[in-house]
């Protein structure tokens, strides 16, 4: 079976700026509701459960997300090499935007998990092919700084995505979190539509159903194992071990099923590249495992041990974050020479782990300027590493791959960001567990039996005994040391990827002749 397929350049390469502007707040429209559906249901969760009942799967309304959301990712990122990413980026907000309307109007929480899980999937969709767009967009050199402006989209997300749940919540309903997407999205799909400008791609075939659905299961099977494992079932359970068992058995199936396939949904030819492969285990590393995890766990040391309060984690986390954005956007910027692709991830990826060996050191004495100093480290390397090795990986990727390059990149991102939450989660509160059950077996704190650590509030934690809140607090502080120090070897697995990259990054020239 023959394969054509039309890899001329886009027309938007060399629009004006203006075109181009509308273009990114097109996307941008897209992107926010997207980044933040991930976040402003968590803090609503406890209402949605007792309204619809169900406080049993209160879990599956992010797990479910997260979920179809992985699967979406690697899903559009072929699609829109086969079929256009115009046409898929369009029906994939359609999606999200028919899920965000029927979450809004779930009357069970059955019905409501079903469609956080369509939602999940337009988000995954869209977030790939929104990033595969700015390779269209824009011309190589460029394709930093534009994905710079996008990436920045993340962290401000998880800054106001907790306040936002909780604001809205408080005042309109739960339900408006899902509803007030729709007026956003029906913008986005509407400059979207008369905006957009792509080359029309016309590529016969099959769609890679065996390889999707592989990777469906590899991915279900490890965010399950994961998001199970410590917290809902202990990790040597049937259910965590049955999960992990299916995810293996599916990746070991993959493999073949990749190689004889047309158009695979993970191309093999992808993983040969060193440049690549070496992006890839960066991204999964520093902004998947290590971003994810610790700010999952680095607010109970801020709250247990340091006494700090917010009204969400989020504030809590602006150090982290807003420094984050800033080296995003000057990164951006500066990587718009081939060469300088390569300095700027090593110097991430060494920041990284000069940050977390510096937040393994904390303890309670700490001041909480030095603790947002070495946050603000921490959200420098963080920064350097947002969007330059995905850039690089599209730079460094045939034209007629780059959906499923980013597809590829942004998948294993998110799979790296479910396993440090589950891996350096476990570190944490296995150590916590540990230190609490020592301190308190004699008995004469006077803590209750039972006491969880992770859902103690600092308001709480002042009601304990004072042999409780000593125990409490140094047992924080060992978890929180012993998971930086596991989050340092990440770093230091991302800084040997790093070096792995070739010196000179892919050129534009250079991603035409492969494209041809």
């Amino acid at each position: 079976m023959t394969t054509t397929t039309r890899t001329e350049a886009s027309p938007e390469a060399s629009a004006p700026p203006l075109r181009i502007g509308l273009i990114l707040t097109s996307l941008v429209l897209a992107i926010v509701p997207i980044q933040l559906d991930g976040l402003v249901a968590a803090t609503a969760a406890p209402t949605i459960a007792g309204e619809l009942g169900g406080f049993a799967s209160i879990a599956w309304i992010a797990t479910t997300y997260l979920l179809t959301m992985a699967v979406g990712t690697v899903l559009a990122g072929r699609l829109g090499d086969m079929f256009g990413r115009k046409r898929l980026l369009l029906l994939a907000l359609v999606v999200f935007f028919a899920g965000s309307a029927w979450a809004g109007l779930s009357q069970a929480m059955g019905e409501l998990i079903v469609a956080r899980g369509l939602q999940g999937l337009g988000a995954g969709m869209a977030l790939t092919t929104l990033l595969a767009v700015v390779a269209d967009v824009a011309p190589p050199d460029k394709r930093a700084r534009y994905s710079a402006a996008l990436g920045a989209v993340a962290p401000f997300s998880m800054i106001i995505g907790p306040w936002v749940g909780g604001i809205v919540t408080d005042h309109l309903g739960w339900r408006w979190i899902f509803l007030l997407n729709l007026p956003i999205v029906a913008l986005a799909i509407a400059g979207a539509a008369l905006l957009l400008r792509l080359p029309a791609v016309s590529r016969s075939g099959r769609v890679d159903v065996a390889g999707l659905a592989a990777v469906s299961i590899a991915s279900t099977g490890i965010v399950l194992a994961v998001t199970w494992g410590g917290h809902q079932y202990a990790w040597v359970s049937w259910q965590v071990v049955g999960a992990a068992l299916v995810a293996a058995a599916a990746v070991v199936a993959l493999v073949p099923i990749e190689r004889r396939a047309a158009h695979p949904i993970l191309p093999p030819d992808l993983f040969r590249n060193r440049a690549v492969v070496a992006s890839i285990a960066v991204m999964f590393f520093g902004t998947g495992a290590i971003l994810m995890g610790a700010m999952n766990y680095l607010p109970l040391y801020l709250q247990l041990v340091q006494g700090r309060s917010a009204s969400s984690s989020g504030l809590l986390l602006l150090p982290l974050l807003l420094p984050a954005i800033a080296v995003a956007m000057v990164t951006g910027s500066w990587t718009t020479a081939p060469r300088r692709f390569r300095p700027a991830i090593l110097a991430g990826t060494a920041v990284l782990v000069v940050a977390c060996g510096l937040l393994a050191t904390m303890d309670a004495g700490t001041s909480a300027w030095v603790t947002a100093g070495y946050m603000a480290l921490a959200g420098a390397g963080v920064g350097f590493l947002f969007q330059t090795p995905l850039v690089l990986v599209q730079n460094t990727a045939a034209a007629r791959e780059v959906g499923a390059a980013t597809g590829a990149a942004q998948f294993l991102r998110t799979l790296g960001g479910a396993i440090g939450v589950g891996a350096l989660g476990t570190v944490f509160t296995g150590t916590v567990t540990r230190h609490v059950d020592a301190a308190l077996a004699g008995g004469s704190s006077g803590a209750p039996s039972g006491l969880d650590v992770a859902s103690l509030t600092p308001e709480q934690l002042g009601t304990l005994p004072a042999a409780a809140r000593d125990a409490v607090t140094s047992a924080v502080v060992a978890g929180s040391s012993a998971m930086f120090w596991v989050a340092a070897a990440g770093a230091l697995a991302a800084v040997v990827a790093a070096l792995l990259l070739p010196r000179v990054a892919a050129t534009p020239a250079d991603a035409v002749t492969r494209a041809k």
